[in-house]
């Protein structure tokens, strides 16, 4: 199974309670009310043993911190749901702590470095404090390794797109290149684009292109024409010159170099962070530079077409 991506941080920081005793979600609840962490509240999941800690995070690979049982359904029931998590699931973002009430069970420094374990509390030695402290040092952790996991991932489209931009292609498939780079930086449901060029006799060109990823593709066509609308009868849009929220998502201004052209990009997506506004706002620059070539090579195409015409 492919590791889990977190393209976007949840809006509360998700934690899976593991155990098959309601006491010990019930006292887990009261020892991290008012919880927050990078102005996040909790969310606190529940499992009862080990198998069903593995199907929640087979459905929620966005899970934070797991509070893991060792003795459920099985013996060994929490560290078998450990291996999975890590080697099946291949989630190694999600911050696993140990809570075992039989210590001589699973002892704790072969448990921690076999199992990929990022704490062990023995539940006759933990208090609230305590277990309030673990939690918070775990979301922190997490938090590093999602934000350097999605920087690294951006890094890498950012890359391949940039080389892929840079191949003089026709304008509605640069315009289609450059609309599927951004949806692949911030996911979302439906994306537009639109330029309008200045090629020969200065004459614009305009150019619309719109992909849907959900499953209902007329309604998302139905919503990239409204959003085209919307913007066409804005008069501030030729004066946004940095990536601003409008309406229900982002829009992106686009310019080809030596005014050969301007437009838009737009995602319906919300709350967009800013380490994904950073991505987007690069790949608008190298868009810059993609667009300019494919105008200007249109351009040519153009010339040498008249020039063609008039020499028969």
């Amino acid at each position: 199974m492919a590791p889990p991506i977190i393209h976007q941080l949840p809006e509360q920081n998700r934690v899976l309670v593991v155990d098959d005793e309601p006491a010990v979600h019930a006292v887990t609840k009261l020892s991290l009310r008012g919880l927050r962490y990078a102005d996040r509240d909790v969310e606190l999941l529940s499992a009862e043993s080990g198998s069903q800690a593995v199907e929640m995070m087979r459905t929620n690979p966005d899970v934070a911190v797991i509070l893991m049982d060792v003795v459920m359904e099985s013996d060994s029931a929490g560290l078998d749901a450990c291996r999975t998590i890590r080697d099946e699931l291949d989630n190694h973002l999600a911050r696993i702590l140990l809570r075992t009430g039989q210590p001589g069970q699973a002892p704790e420094k072969e448990t921690i470095e076999g199992y990929d374990l990022d704490g062990y509390l023995a539940k006759a030695e933990i208090d609230a404090n305590r277990l309030y402290s673990a939690l918070r040092s775990a979301l922190k952790s997490w938090h590093e390794l999602v934000q350097l996991q999605r920087h690294e991932r951006y890094m890498e489209v950012l890359h391949e797109r940039a080389i892929a931009l840079h191949s003089y292609d026709p304008l509605p498939l640069t315009l289609s290149h450059i609309l599927e780079a951004a949806l692949e930086l911030c996911p979302a449901t439906m994306g537009a684009i639109e330029l309008q060029s200045f090629e020969q006799s200065g004459n614009p060109q305009r150019h619309f292109v719109h992909l849907t990823t959900g499953s209902n593709g007329q309604h998302g066509q139905t919503a990239a024409e409204e959003i085209r609308s919307r913007i066409s009868h804005d008069a501030q849009i030729q004066s946004i010159n940095a990536l601003q929220a409008y309406g229900d998502g982002v829009l992106v201004p686009l310019r080809a170099h030596r005014d050969l052209g301007y437009g838009w990009l737009y995602l319906n997506a919300a709350n967009v962070d800013e380490l994904t506004r950073s991505a987007l706002t690069v790949l608008a620059g190298h868009a810059a530079n993609a667009l300019y070539s494919s105008v200007a090579e249109s351009m040519l195409a153009a010339q040498e077409d008249d020039v063609d015409s008039l020499a028969i």
